[in-house]
């Protein structure tokens, strides 16, 4: 009897055990991409600062900064780690779309693409909280 209770918690363990290696990688996937665009976006603000330029597009990138810092404390589980990391990478797109924008290679009415990239990231970031619960 204790052989097949051991054999029921072991199955019931079993998905978890399988997905751990997934959720390692999405793990390092949330924990550096939410990091690299902190970087990105304080490098974008310094180099506004030390060239000079318009003070305006502190208006997009310093949000961006506080917002990738609230992506800091993002935990991977087992049930959230593929939605955490899709807004993650998400993230990356929005950066780029960012950049473009602020150095003048896409047009300021891309402005509310990248809202809507926020969007989306910050909804996909705070689902995958919700089913931590």
């Amino acid at each position: 009897m204790a052989r097949a209770q051991a054999l029921m918690a072991y199955e019931t363990q079993m998905p978890a055990l399988l997905a751990e290696p997934e959720r390692v990688r999405s793990e390092k996937v949330i924990f550096w991409s939410w990091r690299a665009q902190s970087a990105v976006a304080v490098a974008l603000i310094l180099a506004f600062r030390l060239l000079g330029y318009s003070n305006g597009w502190s208006a997009l990138a310093v949000p961006y900064l506080v917002g990738t810092f609230f992506g800091w404390p993002l935990k991977a589980t087992v049930k959230n780690h593929l939605s955490l990391r899709t807004a993650s990478v998400a993230l990356h797109a929005v950066g780029v779309l960012l950049v473009l924008i602020v150095l003048g290679v896409l047009s300021p009415w891309f402005t509310i693409a990248l809202l809507i990239g926020w969007a989306f990231v910050g909804t996909a970031a705070a689902d995958g909280q919700e089913t931590e619960k």
